[in-house]
């Protein structure tokens, strides 16, 4: 019984941790589509054609980094499910193993 409790707190825990992480990856989509209208903003402005690419450019450096951000995340994210996935298999094999351990020494008794 046991180890069906250490299975259901490492799903809480993963699912704590996506959502989490949910509201991050949602933040920087904002972040992205505020620099989105940054730019659609310049290119409109009354700016000088260097000024407006210097702007674009720094802009568009910064939706980069917020997309790098977010792969990382996502990253994070496929690495925790990958090793909840293995926790919770590591546990149900030892909960397989101890049952036929348990019949084992029944048996024997």
């Amino acid at each position: 019984m046991e180890a069906y409790m250490n299975i259901s707190s490492v799903s809480s825990t993963a699912s704590a941790s996506s959502s989490g992480n949910d509201s991050a990856v949602k933040q920087l989509q904002n972040q992205i589509l505020n620099l989105q209208k940054q730019v659609t903003a310049e290119g409109q402005s009354k700016d000088d054609a260097k000024t407006k690419q210097t702007k674009v450019q720094a802009l568009q450096a910064k939706i980069v980094q917020i997309q790098a951000q977010m792969q990382q995340i996502q990253s994070n994210r496929s690495n925790q499910n990958r090793s909840s996935s293995q926790t919770t298999q590591t546990n149900a094999k030892a909960d397989s193993d101890s049952i036929v351990t348990s019949k084992k020494v029944d048996t024997l008794a």
